[in-house]
């Protein structure tokens, strides 16, 4: 049997782009947060659900995400989920993040010049 570890997320920026790079490699990776809502019924009250999820982009799509992603941004990320692992004052600690492999930006205002793109407001990664 196969198995799939794929991502679809769309939402808005919760906080602008951190970009470092990889200090053995030189690889820019872009980090920052993405907030997913959910409303639903709840009896004769609507109520709704926040998501707060971590996503990384390496190489070219983190510095296009630097450049052109800020916070409040709508954004469609597709991507893997990866766990992270790390030890700090003797404890373990983890967290799951989202590996981006794709990411579209949606609705901004933001253009840019790109043969192979579409609609002139989005930016292909």
């Amino acid at each position: 049997m196969a198995n799939l570890n794929k991502v679809i997320l769309m939402g808005n920026v919760t906080k602008n782009p951190e970009v470092r790079y990889i200090p053995s490699s030189g690889t820019p990776v872009a980090k920052f947060g993405i907030a997913v809502n959910k409303k639903y019924k709840s009896g004769d009250e609507t109520k709704e659900d926040t998501l707060f999820v971590d996503v990384a982009a390496f190489a070219r799509t983190a510095e296009i995400v630097g450049e052109y992603v800020t916070k409040g941004d709508p954004i469609l990320i597709e991507g893997e989920l990866k766990l992270q692992t790390w030890e700090q004052n003797g404890e373990k600690k983890s967290k799951h993040e989202v590996r981006a492999n794709n990411i579209q930006m949606l609705g901004s205002k933001k253009t840019t010049k790109n043969e192979n793109k579409t609609d002139e407001n989005d930016i292909p990664f």
